[in-house]
């Protein structure tokens, strides 16, 4: 027996389709909007706790309300990709200004 050898276009190919119905389905099922209103049911909440300190005469700090979401993405793979891709940077552009005054010198003259 003979094995099929599947290409990397199908491959590829079958996994943007598993994407896209993935997607599909959530944005229908209404994942997204109910993120949302999760988001927006907690700022109304924070409206209320507000309002009722207003009411009440009580010393009001606007920090107290605001709902802070420090999330740090960071980790050594990051940091590493940061500190690679800014050496890259810097050895592309001083041989790019080092090959632009190799030409001028030539018109120069």
């Amino acid at each position: 027996m003979k094995k099929k050898k599947y290409s990397l276009f199908k491959i590829v190919l079958y996994s943007l389709i598993f994407i896209y119905l993935i997607l599909f389905f959530s944005a229908s099922t209404g994942y997204y909007e109910y993120s949302n209103y999760k988001k927006a049911s907690l700022t109304e909440e924070q409206i209320r706790k507000f309002e009722i300190a207003v009411k009440n005469g009580e010393n009001i700090d606007i920090n107290k309300y605001f709902i802070k979401n420090n999330y740090s993405y960071g980790n050594r793979l990051s940091t590493f990709a940061i500190n690679l891709s800014d050496k890259i940077s810097n050895v592309i552009s001083s041989g790019v200004k080092s090959s632009f005054k190799w030409i001028s010198s030539f018109i120069d003259e």
